[in-house]
């Protein structure tokens, strides 16, 4: 990073979680409303119809970002309130929507940051068969040029696809997002098809003189396994394809791992929907960075036996699911009891975050790095009107300590946003799960309270206040 090149410290949020204002302004359903109004599988049994309700509050939420001291602000675009049946006509109100938070983000000098897609398709598409149609591809290329032409021009970070891993592993393998479907060949599909979204989008801004830059965002999970033999080194290769290298190396380098394809069809999978006029796109169609969001790593051991299974806990504290994956063939989670976890049983390792930049820098050099997310769930409560979330301000600053680490030790890292903004809707996890650095009190009004780690963010970005954090 040069000297005059500011480090950008920020948050983060993303459209279906926040906005509200579901049906207002011309907007249309997407999956998720039509899955929190209808599925037995939404069994917190909540919708983020109204959520914080930032589609009105935007810009008191932005006005808390710039008092922090944040200087950037990860959103999402909402694809049904652009195009309400995915395709076809423009909903003008929701194109003066964005124009109004992009033009308030710069009115307070925060750098929006805008992700195209974050779970969210529209329901129109998804009723047409979502992502395993190929049609979807160039459905989302129509979008995606109708923001760029409408926002490119003050939009200097782009992203195409929010997690294609973890959006495609939780929709068509996990079955607990929508469409709630358990198949490891739809999952391949619809992986190859995103990518293939993003590399067009990506295509399709580099012909054009926009401003910015635009890259993917990868939910990373470094992958670690229990044993050295050689066992266990094939599963550690056959973890980072599954989590990891069909992602980064496609939208990196241009091209999928060589070793992919062949060990997707020794597990059976039909690969009809890999066309070879695909592989320009994906070669023209690399990013300009990576965003990377930064939880956990990947614990694996060899696979032993059993058919695919993916246990994940929405439920939280009272949950007896113990999360892991058995992926036939391939490998299966390991447990390292040493390690604490939270109360949905994800691993707390902050040692992760450097791990995992190094890896990054030691796979694919120099490209430029933004922690789109990072961030610690928990049960928050109002105590004498304030949140004292110190376990969060301690695992938070875990983490970035170890991407100080990594900076000083050559990741070329350009900003980090705390996972969320404020409290919001958290999938099928509904409102329980709290990340935010403000309190939204759901039962009072939306009410906005800034939280202890609010306080401490604010001072953290002041330290780092003209200081060049290559040297930290």
């Amino acid at each position: 990073m040069s000297n005059n090149e500011k480090f950008l410290w920020g948050s983060a949020t993303s459209a279906y979680q926040c906005e509200g204002a579901w049906n207002e302004d011309g907007k249309g359903p997407s999956q998720w409303d039509i899955f929190c109004h209808t599925s037995k599988l939404n069994i917190n049994n909540v919708s983020a119809d109204i959520s914080c309700d930032h589609y009105h509050r935007y810009e008191e939420d932005i006005k808390m970002m710039a008092e922090c001291g944040q200087n950037t602000y990860r959103f999402s675009i909402s694809w049904a309130r652009i195009l309400p049946e995915g395709t076809g006509k423009v909903n003008p109100k929701g194109i003066d929507f964005y124009n109004r938070l992009i033009d308030t983000c710069l009115k307070y000098k925060i750098i929006p940051n805008v992700t195209l897609f974050h779970y969210d398709l529209p329901a129109a598409i998804a009723e047409r068969g979502g992502w395993e149609n190929r049609k979807t591809v160039d459905d989302f290329l129509n979008y995606a040029k109708i923001c760029f032409e409408a926002f490119g021009d003050r939009v200097p970070l782009w992203a195409t696809i929010n997690e294609p891993k973890y959006y495609a592993y939780c929709s068509y393998l996990a079955g607990v997002y929508p469409p709630n479907v358990q198949d490891f060949n739809r999952f391949a599909c619809v992986g190859y098809h995103l990518l293939l979204a993003s590399a067009k989008a990506i295509n399709e801004f580099h012909k054009h003189n926009y401003i910015g830059k635009i890259g993917l965002v990868h939910a990373t999970g470094n992958v670690e396994v229990q044993g050295n033999d050689e066992a266990s080194k094939i599963a550690y290769r056959n973890a980072d394809l599954f989590y990891n290298k069909w992602v980064t190396d496609t939208c990196i380098k241009g091209y999928f791992p060589d070793d992919l394809f062949p060990k997707l069809k020794e597990s059976n999978i039909d690969l009809s929907f890999v066309k070879e006029e695909d592989k320009p796109i994906f070669m023209n169609g690399t990013v300009d960075f990576l965003g990377a969001n930064i939880y956990s790593r990947s614990y694996v051991k060899p696979y032993t036996s059993g058919e695919t299974r993916i246990n994940i806990n929405n439920v939280g504290a009272n949950s007896n699911i113990r999360e892991g994956v058995v992926i036939k063939g391939w490998f299966e989670t390991a447990y390292d009891e040493n390690v604490r976890r939270n109360l949905w049983g994800r691993e707390i390792y902050p040692k992760c975050m450097y791990d995992e930049l190094m890896e990054l820098k030691d796979k694919y050099g120099n490209i430029p790095i933004y922690i789109t997310e990072n961030g610690h769930g928990c049960y928050d409560e109002i105590v004498d009107g304030k949140i004292h979330d110190d376990e969060r301000i301690e695992i938070l600053q875990e983490f970035i300590s170890w991407m100080l680490k990594a900076i000083h030790d050559g990741a070329n890292v350009k900003g980090y946003y705390v996972w969320s903004s404020m409290d919001l809707y958290s999938w099928v996890n509904g409102y329980k799960k709290r990340y935010g650095l403000v309190y939204v009190d759901f039962e009072n009004d939306n009410k906005r309270i800034p939280k202890k780690s609010y306080f401490w963010y604010k001072d953290l970005i002041a330290k780092f206040e003209g200081r060049n954090i290559n040297n930290e």
